[in-house]
Parts: C-alpha cells; structure tokens; sequence
C-alpha cells in the first residue's frame, strides 16, 4: 500500500514537471482522491460576456497646427484662453516669405531663358554641320563627309546630356520655387474651425516654429468627446461594442482611429496617451470635464464549452485542470481561448460534460455563505490643488539707476498688485563720471546716426524709385518694386524706432540731472503685478539696468498649477481661494488649458491653466488652492470595503505575459497603481451556484465603504468572508 502511494506521488509530479520542458505533452490522467466533493464544475456550453471599465471624462475635439517646415511667426493675434471663429487671424509666418518667392520667381525665369539661349545657339551649331556636311556630299568629298558626320553625333551627344542634366536642374529647382508659393500663399493662418485657443508654442513676434511641432490648437466647443487612458489600437478591434455612462447613462460610442506610427513615437517619449472616444447623443449642458465611464463589450457570440476560471491552473507556460471521474481527479492538460470574470473558454482536452474540479472554490462541504449585495448612490468627487498667478508675456522690471536701497515701499513678498504711479522703492545713486559722459556720447551718436541712415536712406529709395520707373514691366521689375516697397518700409519703421532711442537716451541724460539731486524713488508705469520683491531689502546695492523681477499687467493674469494625479480637466469650473485682508475668498473659473488637451510634445503634461472671472487683482494674493469636482455619477454601486479582497499581479512570468499580450481581456492591463496595490476583487456566487472570484473598478474607498464603476450589480450575492 505504502509503495502505491509513493508510485502515485512520483507520476503525479512528472507530470506536472513534463510540460514546463517547452512542449505540451498529453500528460496521463492520474487517479487520486478528490479533495473535495461539493467544489466540481461540470463542463458545459455557455455563452461568454464580459465588460472591461476604464474611468475618462468628457473632453472637446481638439484641431492642432502644425506645419512640414521651419519657419518663424510674426503679428500674433491671439493668446491662450482666447475664442476665435473659423477665419479668424492667428498669425502669420515669416514675413520675408514673399521677398523669397519673388526672388525664386525671378531665378526661374532666368534660368529658363538661358537654357532656350544656350537650345538655340546649339541648334544653330548643329544645322551649320549639317549644311557642311551636306556640302561634302555633293561635292563627292566622302571623307569629310563621314568626319563631319561623326562631328555631328558627337555635338548632338554632348550637348544632349549637357541640356538634360541642365534641364533636369531647372526641374528641380522649379518644384522649390513651387513648394514656396504654396507656403507664401498660405502664410497667413487663420482659425480652421471655431472654438477656444488652449495651446501655443508662439507669442510675440520671431518665436520660432518647427517642423512637424503643435504650434497651436484650439478646442472645438459644439463636439464633445470622451477618453480615457490609452486603449492600445490592437485592443479595440477585438471589442464587439463599446459605450460611455455619463451622468448615469448609457451612450453608443465610437473609436477615434490613431496613427500607429504616431502613436508608437509617443510610447517612445513616455508622453501621457489616451484613447478618444465620439460619443452620441450626449445632453447639450454637458460640460468639458465631467466624469465618464467607457464601458467595452466583449463576446464569444456562439455558446463555447467553458469552466469556471478558479478551476484552471497556469504553470511553466502550460494550463491545467483537474478532471473529476466518480470520486478521483487528475491533472490534465488544456488549451484555453476566451475568458471574462467568471468563465474561461476550453478549446482542446476537455468534452462537454466532464467534471472539474474548482480548486479556489470557497464552498467546503455544502456550507452555504452569508452574502451581502450592492447598494446604489450618487457619487461625488472632490479635490483641491496648489495654484499661483502667473504671465504668459511679463516684462522685465529694470532698475534704472545704481546705488542703495534706501528704503521699500511696497510688500516683498511674492505678486505684489501696483498701480501706475505708486511708489515702489527709495534709491541712493552712486553716480560716476564715466556713466555720465556715456550717457551724453550715446545720446550724441544716436542722432548723428539717425541724421546719416535716414539721409542715405532716402537717397537710396530716391534712386531705386527712378530706376524702377525706367525698368521694362516683367518679373523684375515687380522684384524690384516689391524691394523697394520693403526698404520703404523699413525706413519708415526706423523713422520711428531711431526717435524713440533718441528719446531713451535723451531721458538718460535728463535722468542723470535728476539723481544728481539726491534720492530717487522708482514708481510703477503702469497698473500691474510685479513678480517677487522678496529677495530686496535697505541698503541693498543695485546696478544700472538691472533686472529686479517681472512685471504683467491684470489683463494677462492666469493661475497655474501641476495635477499631480491629473484629475484636472479642460473646461472644469473650479473655485479658487485665497486670503485676502485676512478674509476667505472664493472665486470661480474656468481651467482654459489642461494636459488632455495640450499636444504631446509639451513634457509638462500635467500643468493646467485658470482664467478666473471677475477676480479682481488688487485684493489676490500669489497663490491659493484651486477646488474642483473631479467626478460625478449617478447610481453608483456602494459595498462594504471589508468584502474586497486584493490580487498582487507583479509576479506574471514573461511567458505569460507574452502568450497573452494580445487578448483583450488576458494581457496584463493593469495601471503602474494597480500592479502595487494589487487588483480589487470580491467572492460571489454565480447563476451555477459557483462561488468566483469577479474583479472590480474602484472610484474611491474609506475603511467602510467603496465605490465600485464596474464588476458587480445589485443581483449578485457578494460573498461575506
């Protein structure tokens, strides 16, 4: 009897070992004691279903600018936060785009006629050859006949390849001189479609733009869409439908195709992906922000012979179950397909209506549970985050003159509010004689070089005017126009910057009269923040032309923050508080820019941006706490916290990994958070009075109580354990 025993033992590991060895082997059925008669499963035909939850919110369509060339933006109309309508000016590109095309244009046009030159005079050759030739012939003269002949093919040779190559030249250079009218033709960018500005990589005149890079985008407002964390491409094929909840109700969906090459450069650079989602039907007072639900369905549509999914084991690359015949079991192995939270598929090794064994079935012995069930509530999320004021176009603040500080009118901390005029701080000047007298010379060869450039460049435009006029009308002449036209105006640009540098060194030099007298109190221009004083205090010394902080003005104010957990939404409305008189304030806005809108070449993904209304500046502070509501659902379902259990899934071998990385619902599709903490689950008993183990989506948990978006409904009998 011992030795049987001992016999069993050693085939029943063999053949456990034997198919970890890189092949499936029919491993024999082994005859040993069930361990357990009220937890087998009988095989049958089922229908398989399952839903896959990931948790988005409602987000606009977003148009992005972009360009295949490197260029440069000037005349920029309009800043972030900003609503344009379709036509609207945005900027322009590069301004001597037009020069460049006119000079291209010329450039063809002379190469064109220097090849038909170059043709005729060759064709001319030619003919005189053969005229010669023609007159050796009658004169019977064969041999220079012949010689003239060979003289001949040779020119046509030559100069064959010599014009093609030429031509080909000019080919090429025509597509350029193409390739450039179509940019000039298209330089100035307006608005594709209507909505609002939440994106620019360019602000002020010179800013550059690259090849390829957002330079702008803007959110449509009259189409909303949804996302969620990325869903991979191959993933989403495999799904039969797909649906959002919003609000508390369903929604047919559709997938918004991506560019694989494009999505696969992003993975590259570690960017935040997401999937999007168009969603119909959705109510108009929807606002950007709120919480969503994509819910994906998932079937095997015929009947399939499944098991419970507790009943099948993994190991060393091969999956098992136990078969149950009377009251012994084996091991046996199986292939598996399709699987959701309850059932798994067995496509080979197994008939229909052959018992196993479920080998984490909590039923021991006809003990029936005690079960609790779901409860349905509204949700709401909150948060809070850090926020300060900030520019998207500060000046620097210079200090004019170099001394002491004297003495500070103005707070230092950080965000001061000024108004034009008020006092901002005392100086001491240090003067020298030096700074004086180069003062008194810049002032004095600022006018003698404004004298000399504009009197030169008056003769200059004088004497082109004359030539043009004298010009024959063509190509370039209007090359010749279209320069004069551009040094006239730049002339008269200079007409005015060269008298306002006059006039900054002539204040100079008046400024100098005026510190010579004693203290001098610095004052703000203009109404405005000033960014920090902090590091500022009397007797501090200051240079000449220093720069002290940064300046804006009220009407370019923006809070901005970083979202750590990335909660915050484009169009959320929030509530920012602050102190101020040593009272709580609160004011409402909008965030105008997000990371879920900003394009993916930004690494600062998770800063957002608020534009606050009707704050008013002079009573804010730098900062504060931005309060908004991250989410909203109605007839969530509630269940005691105690009953979920957790599964770590940090420990999958690469095999299975890699055996499963295309199956929707058998890859590791778990969040860097999830992999920690481990994958909620809960007990239940099934239709087949199965207990198993269904996995859950938890919106938010305390020690009572945990919101649940997907896993579980009212019907099912949760287990208590």
């Amino acid at each position: 009897m011992k030795t049987r025993r001992i016999l069993l033992a050693v085939l029943l590991i063999a053949a456990m070992v034997l198919p970890g060895c890189g092949q499936k082997v029919q491993v024999p059925e082994l005859v040993v004691p069930i361990e357990n008669p009220d937890a087998v499963f009988t095989a049958r035909k089922m229908k398989l279903d399952t839903i896959y939850a990931k948790e988005g919110s409602v987000c606009p369509d977003v148009t992005d600018i972009k360009f295949d060339f490197d260029s440069e933006a000037y005349d920029v109309a309009v800043m972030i936060g900003d609503f344009v309508e379709e036509g609207d000016l945005l900027f322009r590109l590069d301004k001597n785009l037009e020069m460049k095309v006119k000079e291209a244009e010329v450039e063809l046009t002379i190469r064109k006629k220097d090849y038909e030159v170059i043709r005729k005079r060759h064709n001319d050759q030619i003919t005189n050859m053969k005229n010669l030739r023609s007159m050796f012939a009658n004169m019977g003269d064969w041999y220079n006949y012949e010689l003239w002949d060979v003289n001949i093919r040779e020119a046509e040779a030559e100069f064959g390849l010599q014009y093609d190559n030429t031509y080909q030249e000019i080919l090429e250079f025509e597509d350029e001189y193409l390739e450039l009218k179509e940019r000039f033709e298209n330089s100035e960018i307006k608005a594709p479609v209507s909505g609002q500005v939440v994106y620019m990589s360019v602000f002020t005149e010179g800013d550059p733009i690259m090849e390829d890079t957002t330079v702008l985008s803007i959110a449509k407002q009259d189409k909303k869409l949804v996302s969620c964390p990325l869903v991979e491409p191959k993933e989403i094929k495999a799904y039969d439908e797909i649906r959002c909840v919003v609000r508390g109700k369903e929604y047919p969906a559709t997938y918004v195709e991506v560019d694989e090459e494009e999505l696969a450069e992003k993975k590259y650079r570690a960017q935040n992906l997401y999937s999007y989602f168009e969603v119909e039907g959705l109510p108009e007072d929807l606002e950007f922000g709120e919480y969503a639900v994509v819910y994906f369905y998932i079937s095997s549509h015929d009947p399939v012979l499944s098991v419970p999914s507790q009943a099948v084991t993994k190991e060393s690359g091969q999956t098992f179950v136990k078969v149950v015949s009377g009251d012994r079991q084996g091991i046996r192995p199986v292939t598996v397909g399709f699987s959701n939270k309850n059932y798994t598929e067995i496509t080979s090794g197994l008939s229909e209506g052959e018992k196993v064994f479920v080998a984490n079935n909590l039923v021991r012995y006809g003990v029936e549970y005690d079960t609790a069930t779901a409860e349905l509530t509204d949700f709401e999320k909150g948060w809070s985050t850090y926020a300060q004021r900030g520019s998207l176009t500060a000046e620097p603040f210079v200090n004019p003159v170099s001394g002491k500080i004297k003495e500070i009118h103005i707070s230092t901390f950080s965000q001061i509010y000024v108004t034009k005029g008020q006092p901002i701080y005392t100086v001491t000047p240090d003067l020298s004689d030096a700074e004086k007298e180069e003062a008194a010379t810049a002032l004095a060869q600022a006018k003698a070089d404004y004298a000399k450039k504009v009197r030169d460049d008056k003769e200059a435009l004088e004497k082109e005017l004359k030539r043009i006029k004298n010009m024959a009308k063509g190509v370039e002449r209007d090359l010749a126009q279209l320069k004069y036209d551009a040094a006239l105006e730049a002339y008269e640009k200079y007409l005015v910057d060269g008298q306002e540098y006059i006039d900054e060194c002539q204040k100079r030099v008046d400024d100098f009269a005026i510190w010579e007298q004693g203290d001098y109190t610095v004052c703000a221009e203009q109404d405005g923040f000033l960014s920090s004083f902090a590091k500022y205090t009397k007797g501090y010394e200051l240079k000449a032309n220093e720069t002290l902080c940064y300046f804006f003005t009220p009407d370019n104010v923006f809070y901005t923050g970083n979202d750590e957990d990335c909660f915050i939404r484009y169009g959320m409305t929030i509530e920012f508080e602050y102190e101020s008189n040593g009272e709580t304030v609160r004011k409402t806005g909008k965030v105008v820019s997000a990371y879920d809108v900003r394009p993916e070449e930004v690494t600062d993904a998770n800063v957002f941006i608020v534009k606050l209304d009707d704050a008013d500046p002079r009573d804010t502070k730098a900062n504060g706490h931005v309060f908004y509501q991250y989410c909203k659902a109605q007839d969530i379902m509630t269940i005691p916290t105690k009953l979920i259990s957790r599964e770590r899934k940090d420990g999958t071998d690469e095999e299975e990994e890699e055996e499963n990385e295309d199956k929707p619902m058998g890859g590791n599709l778990l969040s860097d958070e999830e992999v920690v903490k481990g994958v909620p689950y809960v007990w239940i008993y099934d239709e087949n009075g199965q207990v198993v183990k269904r996995y859950i989506t938890i919106v938010l948990e305390n020690k009572d109580r945990a919101w649940v978006c997907d896993g579980i409904s009212q019907d099912d009998r949760i287990v208590v354990h």
